[in-house]
């Protein structure tokens, strides 16, 4: 997980920015890291994040719904290593459960991942749109 923060698990950061910002725009940012209970450096990283096309930081709701999506794919993992592992030592389930299974398998991996696709594209089309307009 080194480009991604989910929950407590953090990137290595590594790099820096330096931003020289107006007064007001300086208090506006300061109001808005008060507001939201974050320091401002969050709010930039968490900013550059989406117009990046990294998607949004997840919090509350989303964020639990999207570690149970994490963990619901981690046990398909585990289910699938020992899928293999049965067909590997001569023990095979019956092909027809097993294609059901693997088809299921990759319907949500592929539902996940085109859910994935649209957050960070919609936070991207929103960050070009904030960032292009007049202010």
């Amino acid at each position: 997980m080194s480009e991604t923060r989910i929950g407590k698990v953090r990137a290595n950061r590594t790099r820096s920015v330096r931003v020289r910002l107006s007064e007001a725009e300086f208090a506006a940012l300061t109001t808005f890291a008060e507001e939201a209970a974050l320091p401002t450096s969050e709010v930039l990283r968490r900013l550059a994040r989406e117009a990046g096309g990294f998607g949004p930081t997840f919090e509350g709701e989303v964020a639990r719904r999207l570690k149970t999506t994490v963990v619901q794919l981690r046990k398909a993992g585990v289910n699938l290593n020992q899928i293999a592992r049965a067909l590997n030592s001569g023990r095979a389930p019956g092909y027809e459960q097993l294609r059901g299974g693997v088809e299921r398998l990759a319907r949500l991996v592929v539902q996940h991942e085109r859910d994935l696709d649209e957050l960070r594209a919609r936070a991207r089309v929103r960050s070009r749109r904030l960032v292009g307009a007049d202010v």
